[in-house]
């Protein structure tokens, strides 16, 4: 009986580890959709200029580009901005290891002057 019991047990306890890596979901850049949306925006000499908001999937359910939060000097409001992935990559975090920043070529210039993205729906 216990046999059976520890059994079920770690059957029961693998169950999700076995179903997640069926089923990893989509991921862009070597990093999931979540260490995507954690991630912040930093230019090409590493200084942070932004914040990941949110991922943008097409239908199929491909990651094809991310809304970005850019980082503005007040009394300006911050905008939020749509980028593609190409020219972008993942770099590790340096004070925080196994986090990564989205690390772009465009200056933050160059980005404020992409029209407005709009937060509704991924």
């Amino acid at each position: 009986m216990k046999t059976l019991m520890l059994t079920l047990f770690a059957a029961a306890a693998l169950s999700p580890a076995i179903a997640g890596a069926q089923t990893p979901g989509p991921t862009a850049l070597g990093l999931t959709h979540h260490q995507l949306e954690d991630a912040d925006l930093v230019d090409a000499r590493g200084k942070e200029i932004g914040e990941i908001e949110r991922v943008v999937v097409d239908a199929s359910g491909k990651i094809t580009g991310l809304i970005v939060e850019l980082d503005q000097r007040d009394p300006k409001p911050d905008r939020h901005v749509q980028i593609p992935l190409a020219g972008l990559k993942a770099v590790p975090e340096a004070r925080d290891p196994g986090d990564f920043n989205i690390q772009t070529t465009q200056t933050l210039a160059a980005l404020l002057a992409l029209p407005e993205a709009s937060l509704g729906g991924s």
